[in-house]
């Protein structure tokens, strides 16, 4: 979307400022559509500006040239600024730049009119506010070009593009040979013009009068003194005040230094040379003044919303200064490993005197491995589960032993990668505002590990029993009830199909002939909402050739209490929509409603931990979705132990066997891990998460669901549930079904 990508250009214009050349060679993915808004233009136009190169340049002014001949004169113009910033970041390009500049100025001052400042005007404006932009670089090597500007006053009429080669003159009145030559009869024309200049314009002419005559030569003082004061005179008499307060201020200070016979100015206040200093501060040699700070270059941080709208917005606050580490603290710890490790540890990068004095950078480099391998529970559950132990300990440092190949460690701190993982962690702690990391020999709180376990749910999938749902009940049926159930089975013929397991039960005395299930007819049962939702689905689906649902095999009878199973393969128009169905039996009809499960529209994606964690890091943002819900049913088991003679189950292993089965019993997923941090305190599950993985069977796309307990073991959990899937819509609907089904009770729906 077109806000989305002014976000993104908003924030690659922040790195593209301090570190140009991440994006210089991906400067045509910046060329700009004729059909983006102005926003946009401006933002790219602006990176451009910035990462261009000399090998690049070429390509970017061809398509400047573009830009310049664009319908939106707006943009256009911005095309015109971003060549004279191209011209400021590479020097050698700024004669080539000037020559187009020029004659685009010729060109547009022929178009402008002097009534208007949008069009063509805009153009002129910023080809001369460009001119002056490379001009203030190097002025002793530009005298032509003022020359240049100067000779074309007659056709510009702009008033800003005016004033703007007025103040070129005034500030480079004394370079070169040239300039200082023609400067009398420069000011005889603006002083011949000055009645009919607008008032910008004016205003300029005072200040450059003034530079010319405090700088003139001795043989062109008297005419020059002559033409000032005609000016000043002239602006006495202006019609706007502030051209008349510039005049009379003009006036005290320049004619109480020079003397002047024309104007009595000998009651003063100040002495001659205080005011001789005053004229050579204001209209002296050229100064390079500091322009204030504009808006579009105040720096907050990516990705804020401040960073956004270009100020502090409510609640932003900066990232604090990071604290550097002190080196006795390395030295200590030195100390620590060199006692401790053999001089067979070839596992360590570097020696640790070289880590010690590494810099903050290399610091910050360091942090992402030394923390994304830290906690990582070894493998999921697999098929050879049953050998494996229920609970399996492991802590940070074991787990980084494990991938790194048998480094050893010291006090759970993996010492494969040296000092570098010491100075990792207190960076990153000192930017989370965490008190920092011991690393002395105190064996309490700086000793502390994130120690973890695994735990193992033996035989998970014999032990799910998926819902059971009445279509059609006995009163309905004439002694006939029909039930069904989700099947975890995956339809072999085709993916958008759902496998439904249907049991017709005969209560009645008599048996039941022709039993059949039959669609009722594609869309024309539903009703306009129904039938909006559903050609969406179908819209979004490349499947159009699916059936809805695939012929049953009929059941010739039904004899009194007997079962009979079948499995549909069903085609769903949407996850809200029930499928209608016709019920055929003894020759008569009866019109049922399947409803649809969203927890069966994915299938078990077999993954383990690395890789889910993987690929959770690529879900974040728009493809997150977190809600919370209260379980208990893991309360009625442990009451349930308590009142047997049997042994008691441990609270943990019950509260992750619930979990499981509620999920694996209404969706059909794939549990990847239960991970348990070892808490100080008894009966806390606080940290408990289970991690599931599946499918979108219509799209294939990966779909991860994490849970997370927070409380007490014998009371009702806190349970955060996180849905990742770049289907949002879809997430969001699994997110709101999983938070129902875990609040049900047992006896529940």
């Amino acid at each position: 979307s077109r806000a989305a990508k002014f976000v993104f250009l908003c924030n690659i214009l922040v790195f593209a400022r301090v570190v140009p050349s991440l994006f210089a060679d991906h400067y045509e993915d910046f060329f700009i559509s004729a059909s983006e808004p102005h926003q946009i233009k401006a933002l790219k136009l602006e990176i451009l500006s910035l990462i261009a190169t000399d090998s690049s340049i070429t390509y970017i002014f061809q398509e400047f040239q573009d830009y310049i001949r664009d319908p939106d004169r707006r943009f256009a113009a911005d095309t015109v600024a971003a060549i004279g910033l191209c011209a400021q970041r590479l020097p050698k390009l700024a004669d080539i730049c000037l020559e187009g500049l020029l004659s685009l100025t010729r060109h547009e001052s022929v178009a402008s009119d002097a009534n208007t400042v949008d069009g063509e005007a805009e153009i002129l404006i910023q080809a001369v506010v460009s001119i002056k932009s490379i001009i203030n670089q190097d002025p002793s090597t530009h005298e032509k070009v003022i020359i240049r500007l100067v000779r074309n006053l007659d056709v510009i009429k702009v008033p800003a593009a005016r004033a703007t080669i007025i103040w070129l003159v005034g500030e480079y009145c004394s370079i070169g040979e040239r300039i200082p030559w023609m400067l009398t009869s420069f000011l005889k024309y603006l002083a011949c013009c000055f009645t009919s200049e607008a008032s910008e314009t004016k205003l300029q002419i005072l200040n450059t009068a003034t530079k010319v005559l405090l700088r003139a030569k001795e043989e062109d003082q008297l005419t020059i003194r002559k033409v000032v004061s005609f000016v000043l005179e002239l602006a006495k008499c202006d019609m706007n005040y502030d051209v008349r307060d510039r005049a009379r201020a003009l006036t005290r200070i320049l004619f109480s230094i020079l003397g002047s016979s024309d104007l009595d100015e000998s009651n003063t206040s100040l002495s001659k040379e205080a005011k001789h200093l005053i004229a050579e501060q204001l209209f002296g040699a050229p100064k390079g003044c500091r322009s204030p700070e504009p808006a579009n270059d105040r720096f907050y941080l990516p990705g804020s919303l401040s960073q956004i709208v270009l100020h502090a917005a409510p609640g932003y606050e900066p990232l604090p200064k990071p604290c550097s580490l002190v080196f006795t603290d390395v030295g200590r710890y030195s100390a620590q490993v060199n006692s401790s490790v053999t001089d067979d540890s070839e596992g360590t990068s570097g020696s640790l005197d070289e880590e010690a004095t590494s810099d903050y950078s290399s610091q910050l480099s360091d942090s992402g491995s030394g923390f994304s391998n830290g906690s990582e529970e070894s493998g999921s559950l697999s098929a050879d589960e049953k050998s494996s132990p229920l609970i399996q300990v492991s802590d940070a440092g074991d787990t980084n032993k494990e991938q790194n190949g048998g480094a050893s460690s010291i006090d759970g701190i993996s010492v494969s990668s040296g000092v570098e993982d010491i100075l990792s962690k207190r960076a990153l702690e000192s930017w989370l505002g965490e008190e920092p990391m011991s690393i002395g020999p105190k064996p309490s709180e700086s000793d502390l590990v994130q120690r973890s376990a695994s735990i193992s749910i033996p035989n998970i999938g014999h032990r799910v029993k998926p819902k059971s749902y009445t279509l059609l009940d006995t009163a309905s049926g004439q002694g006939l009830k029909v039930e069904f159930s989700f099947s975890s089975q995956i339809s072999d013929i085709s993916p958008l199909l759902v496998c439904v397991e249907v049991s017709f039960q005969n209560c009645s005395d008599e048996p039941f002939s022709e039993v059949i299930l039959v669609d009722e007819g594609s869309n024309k049962g539903l009703d306009s909402t129904e039938q909006a939702l559903a050609t969406t689905e179908s819209s979004l689906s490349s499947h159009a050739d699916v059936p809805t649902l695939v012929p049953m095999e009929q059941i010739d009878s039904l004899k009194p209490n007997q079962t009979i199973k079948r499995v549909l393969h069903v085609r769903f128009h949407h996850h809200l929509l029930p499928l209608k169905l016709l019920l055929c039996c003894n020759g008569k009809k009866h019109a049922v409603k399947l409803r649809p499960d969203i927890g069966y529209f994915v299938k078990p994606l077999q993954m383990d931990v690395v890789a889910f964690r993987n690929k959770e890091s690529q879900l974040r943002g728009m493809f997150e979705y977190e809600k919370r819900c209260i379980f208990a049913e893991h309360i009625l088991e442990l009451n349930k132990d308590k009142s047997d003679n049997a042994l008691t189950k441990d609270a943990y292993l019950v509260i992750c066997e619930s979990l499981a089965l509620k999920m694996l019993s209404n969706a059909n997923l794939f549990l990847v891990s239960v991970h348990l941090p070892l808490a100080s305190k008894l009966d806390d599950a606080s940290g408990l998460s289970l991690r599931f993985s599946g499918e979108i069977l219509s799209s294939s796309v990966p779909c991860l669901i994490t849970l997370t307990v927070e409380g007490n073991c014998l009371e009702p959990l806190d349970v955060s549930v996180k849905v990742k899937c770049e289907e949002t819509v879809f997430a969001l609907n699994l997110l709101n079904r999983i938070a129902n089904f875990l609040v049900e009770s047992p006896c529940g729906r």
